[in-house]
């Protein structure tokens, strides 16, 4: 498959995503703790610190693992994966539930472990069910128990 049917395909992919999740949306948008949830979440980009079990790594140009927020109805998180961008959609629900939809990524050729690091936490990223933030910390919380942290930078 060329590079370019393989971008078309996640794009494809990241819309098909963008409309599932927003047929999952209720009107829990004009609930002021969801508001309070997604203006902590999009205030700030937050890097990735620590993921039990797996080294942060950082780029080639020591870039690390971040992600922004950006709210709105076409809610979505955006970053790096480690050497490669990303793109998803993401719906909050009850003030601490969040759901990311599929990742469109870029395919650039990573060295080493990278490839599975990204493919991995782009995985963990679509098992997400909750989040908390304390203080500067954002806490990603996965069904299978698994917590991803992350420290707020500066956008």
């Amino acid at each position: 498959m060329s590079g370019n049917s393989k971008r078309i395909i996640s794009v494809i992919r990241m819309v098909l995503s963008m409309a599932a999740l927003t047929g999952c949306v209720t009107h829990a948008a004009d609930d002021s703790s969801v508001a309070q949830a997604s203006a902590a979440l999009t205030a700030t980009r937050w890097e990735l610190v620590n993921w039990s079990g797996h080294e942060i790594p950082h780029g080639d140009n020591g870039e690390p693992v971040i992600l922004t927020f950006q709210g709105g109805e076409q809610a979505s998180v955006s970053g790096r994966a480690w050497c490669n961008r990303f793109s998803a959609p993401y719906v909050l629900r009850d003030n601490e539930r969040l759901t990311i939809g599929h990742a469109a990524a870029t395919r650039m050729a990573c060295v080493g472990q990278a490839m599975e690091f990204e493919s991995a936490f782009l995985d963990k990223l679509q098992a997400l069910e909750r989040f908390r933030i304390r203080g500067d910390t954002l806490e990603l919380l996965a069904v299978d128990g698994e917590v991803m942290r992350l420290q707020a930078r500066s956008k």
